[in-house]
């Protein structure tokens, strides 16, 4: 601990350390100095450069700060793929429009998501620590029912939609997916099976089937590091103008 406070103080300008760089370091070979110790003597040493650094240099370095921190978290987080598979029903009517809807809430109601979590062996880490509802709650928030344009130029009466999950793991996201896309197609048949004649002539097309992502989909580390670049750009800014009030405070009046 004492090398490695030594090696801290020597993070204070030059011209305090020959003052009285010495003086702490025989202060620091009749003492035991603890963690907090070794904190204090690198704020106070970060607080002393800042105060002598210009204006340019502090918001420089807090910026390469912001950047390092902000990559450093995007690396930390953990991956994630994106399977999707692409529907569409034709004709488009209201009927239908209806039909859909109604399908979806049944095929993504908290039943069967809760089905399709203990049967794929989906979130292992926080089924054991949160509660079934928050589980549910956390692969909502990672899936999404995405509307397309209207059909395609020769078919305008059709309408088009996109289910995508989002998982840790490539094959399992593709697999997920095609067992939403399974229920949402079951859910449907049953609705025509109980819906009027004249809204039983509509029919699913999958038009593109489960997807089985090559890449990860985030975290954007890109987007972490233009976070990180605004960040300390303003934190640079505060800091320097901070360090300059300093400056023009501690000078002697007259």
């Amino acid at each position: 601990m004492k090398r490695a406070m030594k090696l801290l103080v020597r993070l204070y300008p030059s011209g305090w350390r020959a003052r009285y760089g010495a003086e702490v370091e025989g202060l620091l070979e009749e003492t035991r100095p603890s963690v907090r110790d070794a904190f204090d003597i690198l704020w106070g040493a970060l607080k002393m450069q800042i105060t002598t650094w210009s204006f340019r240099r502090i918001v420089l370095v807090c910026t390469a700060v912001g950047i390092l921190a902000a990559t450093a978290i995007s690396f930390a987080v953990p991956v994630h793929y994106q399977s999707h598979v692409t529907l569409m029903v034709t004709p488009a009517s209201e009927s239908g429009n209806l039909l859909v809807s109604k399908a979806a809430k049944t095929a993504l109601s908290l039943e069967s998501l809760a089905s399709v979590i203990r049967e794929n062996n989906l979130y292992q880490r926080e089924r054991a620590t949160m509660s079934l509802d928050d589980v549910i709650g956390k692969m909502q928030s990672n899936f999404r029912v995405i509307p397309l344009s209207a059909g395609s130029p020769g078919n305008l009466n059709a309408l088009a939609f996109s289910i995508q999950f989002d998982y840790p793991d490539a094959r399992v996201a593709q697999q997920v997916d095609a067992e939403l896309t399974s229920r949402f197609l079951d859910s449907h048949v049953r609705m025509l099976e109980l819906a009027p004649l004249s809204d039983s002539r509509s029919t699913f097309h999958v038009l593109d089937p489960p997807s089985l992502p090559q890449v990860p989909a985030g975290p954007n580390r890109t987007q972490f590091a233009g976070v990180g670049l605004f960040t300390g750009i303003l934190c640079g800014v505060m800091l320097a103008i901070a360090a300059r009030m300093r400056r023009t405070t501690a000078l002697p009046n007259g």
